[in-house]
């Protein structure tokens, strides 16, 4: 393409009108959008991205980052996807289940053990890509890096220590169908609802509990609406940069190798700044008045395990694979 740009350079001297410059001498704008605020870790993986991005393409590739939500919430940013109006979100997997079940895996119960596993399967080459692969291939979205957000736990008004205590409480729930299905099975009382309205629903005693991982709990302020953090480490959740597929494809090759190399770097690098900060989450919890509640796992584990009877054969099979790893 460098040795054709004088070529065009003449051929735009005498034919103005007709002349149009080489897609690689074109600044593409990517718009992002993520409902973190600006100096939250997952928005600042998103700075680092496109930061990257711009050094490795000399300034041509150009990612605007968009925080707060301002953009929509993770339902409207990842519909807009398929308009062109957002072009990444940067989004739990979990989130693409009302495109197709299969995603849904992302979010399902213990199902990633802990951050050995969650390495294990994103390895190059490892079940994690094979399963992205078929998400695109499914629901024509393309998935790149995968960043662990550490174990999702419960804010709640009361102590919970075994599924029983569940009983008759309003668990906000992300609107995905295996965190209802997980949570209706537990025995309490899943309530859909957007993350942007959680802290409102919880003082306002809409809900009763909330459930994501710590980091989310303190950005979101949990701790002045309810008094418990209950460790029940049910899911271990991952962030992705989130593409439309078809949009994707028509970038020109050498871009896409960029955003995939860059977008698995970025999100290795939140991996690794999550991984330290966790232990102060528990403490900065504690110093603001919470109490740390230690369940019964092993319980949750035994109540959940019916769950998988509920899915087709062929996502069955996928979770065998998936705890197949490294076992």
């Amino acid at each position: 393409m460098r040795r054709c740009l004088p070529v065009f350079a003449a051929l735009g001297a005498l034919l103005p009108a007709l002349a149009v410059a080489p897609a690689a001498a074109q600044e593409i704008r990517l718009q992002a959008a993520t409902i973190a605020p600006p100096d939250n870790l997952w928005s600042k993986v998103g700075d680092r991205y496109a930061e990257r991005v711009a050094e490795r393409t000399d300034g041509k590739v150009v990612i605007d980052m968009s925080y707060s939500g301002s953009l929509g919430n993770a339902g409207e940013t990842i519909e807009a996807l398929q308009f062109g109006t957002v072009d990444i979100v940067i989004q739990e997997v979990g989130q693409l289940d009302s495109y197709d079940p299969l995603a849904g895996l992302g979010v399902y119960p213990y199902l990633v053990r802990d951050i050995d596993h969650f390495r294990a399967l994103f390895a190059d080459g490892g079940v994690g890509e094979e399963f992205y692969d078929e998400i695109e291939e499914r629901a024509g979205f393309k998935l790149i890096g995968a960043g662990f957000r550490g174990p999702r736990e419960m804010a709640s008004r009361r102590e919970i220590k075994t599924p029983d205590d569940l009983a008759g409480l309003k668990m906000r729930v992300p609107n995905q169908q295996t965190y209802r299905a997980t949570w209706d099975l537990l025995g309490a009382s899943p309530t859909p609802m957007p993350s942007l309205e959680v802290y409102t629903a919880l003082q306002q005693g809409i809900i009763d509990a909330a459930e994501n991982p710590l980091e989310a709990h303190l950005r979101s302020k949990y701790h002045e609406a309810v008094s418990y953090v209950i460790m029940t480490d049910h899911v271990n959740p991952y962030y992705t940069f989130i593409f439309d597929s078809a949009n994707f494809r028509a970038l020109p090759e050498d871009v896409q190798a960029i955003l995939i190399e860059e977008g698995k770097a970025a999100m290795e690098w939140g991996t690794e700044q999550i991984l330290e900060a966790l232990p102060g989450y528990e403490t900065t919890l504690k110093e603001n008045g919470v109490t740390i509640v230690q369940p019964d796992r092993e319980a949750f584990r035994a109540k959940l395990e019916p769950l998988k009877a509920q899915y087709p054969a062929d996502m069955q099979e996928w979770i065998e694979r998936f705890q197949a790893v490294g076992q």
